[in-house]
């Protein structure tokens, strides 16, 4: 009964909000709360990435990866939202390398309108100036979210015509599905757009 309930609450919360659905290749059976990134590999920000494009999913899950099918409810995109300069201050002191904290501050203050920076700017310094280590990624991407930005938006990032997302808040998962070689897909490619969106 109690998984009948949530599977109802589920289907009903998807249709009661904007959604996307998007493809994921690699492994969510482990919590979500930690997504840290190894060797660099985060260069449109630190957190899951989902893509519209089914064939770019299938090759991230090769091997002992799967592919999943993740609906995702409208957010706050990373180009929508500002940051407190203090709060900047704040992170740029506890985690930015220590060798490197001046010269992002500099790079900052360059772009601070009325106590606040773009948080879209702030994120593209931090990745174009390698200034956090790679073990400090998961700190950036709760970062972000306490700053109200649930995910930001790429278009067309592997030149398919597709959409890409880097998702910073896991709440805003509304399901998750492993796909399995049993399952048939009737949409390979996904809508790019949230439904109900023009």
């Amino acid at each position: 009964m109690l998984r009948f309930k949530h599977n109802v609450v589920s289907r009903y919360q998807i249709l009661a909000e904007p959604t996307l659905t998007l493809w994921h290749g690699g492994n969510l059976e482990f919590g979500l709360d930690n997504v840290a990134h190894k060797g660099g590999r985060w260069e449109h920000g630190p957190g899951l990435y989902l893509t519209t494009h089914y064939d770019t999913a299938r090759k991230y899950a090769k091997g002992s990866r799967k592919l999943y099918r993740v609906t995702i409810r409208k957010g706050n995109d990373i180009r929508n939202a500002d940051i407190a300069l203090d709060a900047v201050k704040e992170f740029n002191d506890q985690y930015v390398i220590k060798s490197l904290r001046k010269e992002i501050e500099n790079r900052i203050a360059k772009h601070v309108r009325d106590g606040k920076i773009s948080a879209d700017t702030f994120l593209n310094i931090l990745i174009n100036e390698n200034a956090i280590k790679n073990t400090n990624t998961d700190k950036l991407r709760s970062f972000l979210v306490a700053q109200d930005v649930d995910y930001a938006i790429v278009d067309n990032a592997f030149g398919w015509h597709e959409r890409m997302m880097v998702l910073f808040n896991m709440k805003c998962i509304v399901r998750k599905e492993m796909i399995t070689s049993k399952d048939k897909i009737e949409t390979y490619d996904l809508p790019t757009k949230f439904n109900g969106e023009a």
